[in-house]
């Protein structure tokens, strides 16, 4: 986490009130917190703050044109919203909104990898103060990703083919030309590639502050403007672009009990991704007939805003959700667990982006190929004197890697998994073959079937005899043959 700090203006002071601010201060434990005044440079540097919240009319002051030069803060790294969304709002409201804000401004570690490009437009004013850059929150890496799959599907989401597969992950090949709609980021299936200033755990984050401080139904709402006004109850989510915004942020966001609307506000540089995206989320979340409010401008978001909020009741998201290394697969099945406890769910219902294995077992011989290709360590053989060949279907991103490098032909992907899928399957069990000699596990009773009827079938009756034998067991018996031929005299 960063050092976080929050400013407000004097007319947000006076709305939010010194008691809330301590409230957050105390509670996120914020590095600080202040009035906007001459002064801040100098406490800003103090507390190596490297993270900024700022609640004031809604703008960027001219102060924080040089917050990088002066305090080595990227601009990415500073918030700010407009006092206004406090305005008549309880105070349990105030508070929700300000703990969420503030705690994803502890989250945005992401910015400092953000390299600037290039300004695409220079004014005599920025040439002045030496402002010939610019930095966008184009998707970066979270960590290194080694999934083939997950790194190609970043590769082909980009419209301007501008992300390249490098050593740790996909990359942006070309920063100064990304319009930063996050669409990539958006499409992958774990969430490693990350945008900045919207990721997965400042999402997470932002959703158990919501859930913990307001008590009340409430909305959570995607959006890639930045209204002057909202209403009680409804919780805007800022993002770059709407086409960045994962269906398991949506997901988790009505599980954890607030109602999901995505808006594609008027302002968007990137509307056609935007849109491209907002088609591609789910309209109701898997298995059930609640319904996500889609809102493509401004008049459909006004009509979401007059239908009633579901109370479904408030979870929190666990904190090991996003330690699982599948990232934001684990937070979709999640979601879907979560739910599975407030509603029925219809089991036939698919999950996008879940895929269903099968595997033959007449064809199949449990020789272990498909466990030891997989990336997501889907399939698992276990046994001592039975084996077990599993799929854990929750977990499969539709590689297709077990499929390619089976060598019987015994695996297919069908598409995409149903509720009733999601679990942890028995493919196919055999007999641990055991060394005729010694007693030692040799492997699948399947395997030594199937070479034995292609060692006879090309004429090798004689060799195998000793596929039931160990290889310590076989190198004596072919010694001991050996010597014996050598002791008679035989060559």
């Amino acid at each position: 986490m960063l050092n976080a700090g929050l400013l407000v203006s004097k007319k947000a002071r006076e709305i939010l009130g010194d008691d809330v601010l301590r409230t957050v201060f105390d509670e996120v434990r914020l590095s600080y917190v202040a009035e906007i005044g001459d002064f801040i440079f100098e406490d800003l540097k103090q507390n190596d703050v490297k993270s900024l919240l700022v609640v004031n009319e809604g703008s960027r002051e001219t102060w924080m044109e040089d917050i990088d030069q002066r305090l080595g803060i990227s601009p990415l790294a500073v918030t700010t919203i407009p006092y206004t969304w406090f305005e008549n709002k309880s105070r349990d409201f105030v508070l929700a909104l300000l703990m969420g804000y503030s705690s994803r401004a502890q989250l945005m570690d992401l910015a400092y990898r953000v390299q600037p490009t290039r300004a695409s437009t220079i004014s005599r004013r920025s040439l002045i103060r030496l402002k010939v850059y610019e930095y966008k929150p184009y998707p970066v890496l979270f960590d290194e990703v080694h999934a083939e799959r997950e790194i190609n599907k970043a590769v082909e989401a980009c419209p301007l083919n501008l992300v390249v597969k490098a050593p740790e992950g996909p990359s942006v090949g070309s920063p100064e030309k990304c319009t930063a709609c996050g669409y990539c980021s958006a499409s992958s299936y774990l969430g490693y590639f990350e945008v900045p200033t919207a990721t997965t755990d400042q999402v997470v984050a932002f959703i158990n502050a919501v859930v913990r401080y307001y008590s009340k139904p409430a909305s959570l709402m995607f959006t890639d403007g930045m209204p002057s006004q909202i209403v009680e109850g409804v919780f805007p989510f800022v993002v770059p672009c709407v086409a960045s915004v994962h269906d398991s942020f949506v997901l988790a966001s009505y599980s954890a009990g607030l109602t999901p609307i995505i808006h594609v506000s008027s302002s968007c540089g990137t509307k056609e991704m935007a849109l491209k995206r907002l088609e591609e989320i789910p309209s109701h979340f898997p298995g059930t007939d609640l319904k996500v409010r889609k809102a493509k401008d401004d008049e459909e978001l006004r009509k979401a805003l007059e239908l009633p909020l579901l109370d479904l009741g408030k979870s929190t998201i666990p904190s090991e959700v996003l330690l699982h290394r599948s990232r934001r697969r684990s937070l979709l099945l999640w979601s879907i667990e979560e739910m599975s406890r407030k509603v029925s769910m219809n089991q036939e219902d698919v999950v996008p982006g879940v895929y269903n294995v099968t595997v033959d077992p007449n064809k199949c011989v449990l020789c272990g190929v498909c466990v030891r290709a997989c990336q997501m360590l889907v399939p698992d053989l276990k046994g001592n004197d039975s084996l077990e060949l599993t799929y854990n279907i929750p977990y499969c991103i539709g590689s297709e890697r077990c499929v390619k490098n089976c060598p019987e032909n015994a695996v297919s992907v069908t598409g995409f998994a149903r509720i009733s899928d999601l679990k942890k399957k028995t493919m196919n069990k055999t007999k641990v073959a055991k060394c005729r000699i010694c007693g030692k596990p040799i492997g699948s009773e399947k395997v030594k079937v199937r070479v034995d009827s292609m060692l006879i079938s090309q004429g090798f009756q004689g060799t195998a005899q000793y596929t039931d034998v160990c290889n310590e067991c076989k190198q004596k018996e072919l010694t001991k043959i050996w010597l014996e031929r050598l002791l008679s005299g035989k060559r």
